[in-house]
């Protein structure tokens, strides 16, 4: 029997990525497109246009877009303009997101605001203004980026805002997820490890015990790469997780099973 692998394919289809611009929102990005959508790439950065143009020169269909995910009307904006623009959206990932360190009885109040801004605020902005385009479609996915902090007291950094935010990231889609069930619109969250990307890359030429510490804490007793967690990203997305709502994969190396 042949098997049909169009599952996996998102050709013709509208995505919309957050945070787009570098990291593993740029492999999302690339990751999509690479498995036949129209990516919305839309970030704060200017270099989210630079990064767009780059994915184009690869041959993948790419757009890029500013968003600030802490404000609703700029989220509702750009929520209009690709609806007008391309008369539907498929796929919305929710990966904005920022981290930074700092103990809990030093946190100050401006810190902790931020981060419940980016990190939870604006998942919850754009799931609103393209889950309500969803829903008029009866139809859509959208996936929003967790992490293994939201399960597990991560250690040895501290971070506790950015945790409780992560944590709030997987309920949201959990709840959202069944809320949505029998409308037509699927909500996961991926829960991404410590990744290969810049941010970790200075750590470990910074603080190489700490590297040497989240190596030795992850059973497969390495970094993910950012494609990895794309991957994951992309399979929530398509018609191969049909029925798979309100659940949080955890993209991890197996660091939250340890």
């Amino acid at each position: 029997m042949a098997k049909n692998l169009n599952i996996f394919s998102l050709e013709g289809r509208i995505a919309v990525v957050t945070g787009a611009a570098r990291g593993i929102g740029e492999a999302i990005c690339r990751q999509l497109g690479e498995m036949g959508a129209h990516v919305v790439m839309a970030d704060l950065l200017d270099l989210v246009d630079e990064t767009a143009s780059k994915l184009a020169d690869e041959g993948l269909s790419t757009e890029g877009e500013r968003i600030d995910v802490t404000s609703s009307q700029s989220v509702q904006d750009l929520a209009d303009r690709v609806n007008a623009k391309h008369g539907r959206v498929d796929i919305v990932v929710a990966n904005a997101g920022v981290a930074y360190e700092s103990s809990t009885e030093d946190h100050s109040d401006e810190d902790w605001r931020r981060v419940m801004a980016i990190n939870l605020d604006g998942v919850f902005f754009v799931a609103r203004a393209f889950g309500s385009i969803m829903l008029d479609q009866g139809k859509g996915s959208i996936v929003a980026i967790s992490s293994i902090a939201g399960v597990k007291a991560v250690r040895p950094e501290l971070h506790i805002g950015y945790d409780v935010t992560k944590a709030g990231v997987a309920h949201f889609c959990k709840v959202a997820g069944v809320e949505w069930a029998t409308r037509g619109v699927r909500v996961n969250a991926v829960g991404p490890g410590y990744t290969n990307t810049e941010m970790l890359q200075k750590v470990g030429l910074e603080q190489p015990a700490v590297m040497a510490r989240w190596i030795d804490d992850i059973p497969m007793s390495r970094l993910l790469e950012p494609a990895e967690i794309a991957q994951a990203v992309a399979f929530l997305a398509s018609d191969a997780a049909s029925g798979i709502t309100g659940q949080l994969l955890m993209a991890d190396a197996g660091y939250s099973a340890a």
